[in-house]
């Protein structure tokens, strides 16, 4: 039976919560980090403004989705919307691609203020800038009117998009960093792969054992920022200052200062210049290709490419997972969440909000999340989707692997979570070309690295707040 107009949209949300909604980032510019990111705040009152509700009159309320969710994972979430629309009678939802991450904020950043979409998804290191456009409404703000629990959303997961305790927005397709290698050619090699890829140092005696098995490579230490700034986590060490951005708008980076960035680009040069090492280019595309003929023994990637991966290796060779690298032996860290979250924009239109967060309740329960990952190989956020049957049954006999990544970010800390920052998109385009630049010439230095990433943000960093004010 369908969800009526009632059940749907009866939420306690006012028109003076949504004002103070979209004025929401001067708050988390001079709030304290969170200490505990999936706490939530008692819910408004009911009293203190006027009730905002659909009018079952006047039809389907009708919202915007633009999302950049292509391939399988579009069609998926095309099935998604569709089943979300056909159960209830009070809310149609048009889902839009809008190309890649880049080019869905760039279309956003080009679209007059009350004229884009209702929901807008986009990846975690948008998160600085979205709160700064002052163009959404708040998640914190839904979930207390609501009064809506999220004790079963994995903490570590929100911890990334959380604020001074208050959620911005909701994570979505969540992944976390693995190493992706070859089952047979390890065991060939007689490794095992909780100890094989434990450290930096073991992933490059590993790569010899690994050509020495027939392999064209050993390994590919994939240069993508995301595993940089991953292996900066994994150190406990904090990429921008105030308290990773979460204290108030990052003003410099900090991994020149805490030894984060030496320390793995020390050892990622003698990584690139191993003989049974190749790197493939920037990010991660040619290096998944490679690996998947089955001549490559490892990459660095997401979870999320185990589907494709392994339709794409043919039967040729297993994938397995293990849990990212320690940079050091002694590390405490742990990895943060990646992927993308989904914003509730600020259209002046309270129906369309609340039908907007209606929606987003409904892709983040658990059974709907199990699904998700089922399809996508995205980690579902909500812990009681692991105990659901098929779920469970999913990981015993399909994706065995996923454990890993789960486990990898259950384990981890809240204030590993990650920076955040106004220019993270031209920041991994700087990690990504200067250590490119690092490995293909001999002669430059880690020092030398570490003194350009760092310059190169600042400037950057610099140039936002100017803009930003």
């Amino acid at each position: 039976m369908k969800r009526t107009v009632a059940l749907l949209l009866a939420l306690v949300l006012s028109v003076s919560l949504f004002s103070a909604c979209s004025s929401s980032s001067s708050s988390a510019s001079s709030a304290a980090p969170a200490s505990s990111a999936a706490s939530s705040s008692a819910p408004a009152s009911s009293s203190s403004a006027p009730q905002t509700t659909a009018d079952a009159s006047a039809g389907k309320v009708k919202i915007v989705f633009w999302h950049a969710m292509g391939g399988r994972n579009g069609e998926y979430l095309d099935k998604l919307i569709a089943e979300y629309n056909a159960s209830q009678d009070a809310v149609e939802v048009e889902g839009q691609y809008q190309g890649n991450y880049d080019d869905a904020m760039a279309k956003l950043r080009a679209t007059p203020e009350g004229q884009g979409p209702d929901i807008m998804q986009l990846y975690e290191i948008g998160t600085r800038w979205m709160i700064d456009n002052g163009k959404i409404r708040k998640m914190q703000d839904f979930i207390n009117a609501d009064n809506y629990d999220i004790s079963d959303y994995e903490p570590n997961i929100l911890a990334y998009y959380t604020l001074d305790g208050q959620l911005y927005s909701m994570p979505f397709n969540c992944s976390s960093p693995v190493v992706v290698y070859n089952k047979e050619a390890l065991a060939a090699a007689g490794l095992d792969p909780k100890t094989a890829f434990a450290t930096m140092d073991d992933c490059l005696k590993t790569a010899e054992a690994l050509a020495k098995t027939g392999l064209a490579v050993g390994g590919s230490f994939t240069n993508y920022s995301w595993i940089f700034e991953q292996l900066v986590g994994m150190q406990e060490k904090e990429f921008v200052d105030n308290g990773n951005g979460r204290a108030g708008r990052a003003t410099k980076t900090v991994i020149g200062e805490n030894d984060a960035a030496i320390n793995i680009l020390s050892k990622w040069k003698t990584i690139s210049q191993s003989p049974y090492n190749k790197t493939f280019g920037k990010g991660t595309s040619e290096s998944k290709q490679q690996f998947a003929t089955g001549t490559v023994g490892y990459i660095l990637d997401s979870c999320s490419v185990y589907v494709d991966i392994s339709s794409a290796a043919g039967g040729k060779f297993s994938v397995g997972f293990a849990p990212l690298p320690k940079v050091n032996p002694g590390d405490t860290g742990g990895t943060s969440v990646g992927g993308g979250s989904l914003w509730i924009m600020d259209n002046g239109d309270d129906n369309r909000a609340a039908a907007a967060w209606d929606f987003i309740k409904y892709v983040t329960s658990a059974e709907e999340q199990a699904k998700w990952s089922m399809a996508t190989g995205y980690l579902p956020i909500r812990r009681s989707a692991l105990e659901l049957d098929f779920y469970k049954d999913y990981l015993t006999n399909t994706n065995p692997e996923l454990i890993v990544a789960i486990e990898s970010l259950q384990n981890s800390k809240p204030n590993c979570a990650g920076g955040i920052m106004g220019v993270f998109p031209q920041a991994r385009v700087i990690v990504e070309n200067t250590i490119e630049t690092m490995i293909n010439d001999p002669s430059y230095t880690p020092e030398q690295a570490v003194q350009a990433i760092v310059d190169g943000i600042n400037s950057e960093i610099e140039m936002y707040n100017r803009t930003n004010g």
